[in-house]
């Protein structure tokens, strides 16, 4: 897949997360705040998914570059989409109650 296709899907995210929060505020005439984590989120995914796909391209491609710093720079960014993931949510849940 092409870098530019991954970072594509991340700015179509972006979008539709803005579009669900002016939605919200639409509706409510409130704004939702302290959505870091959810708002980092498609970030760290996408440079985990970059991370992976560059190691695919070294591995099967004869591209430049080293797959064991990729694989390792590709786990760290799953950790930290994980972490966001679990914290945007934890975040969401606190507005509502």
């Amino acid at each position: 897949m092409e870098n530019k296709r991954i970072w594509a899907m991340v700015g179509v995210v972006y979008m539709v997360i803005i579009m669900l929060l002016m939605t919200y505020w639409i509706a409510t005439t409130s704004l939702l705040t302290g959505l870091t984590g959810l708002m980092l989120f498609p970030v760290s995914a996408g440079m985990a998914v970059q991370c992976f796909n560059n190691r695919w391209k070294v591995l099967h491609q004869d591209a430049p570059g080293n797959g064991i710093v990729y694989l390792l720079l590709g786990i760290g960014c799953t950790l930290a989409a994980g972490y966001t993931l679990i914290w945007g949510i934890l975040q969401v849940i606190d507005q509502f109650s």
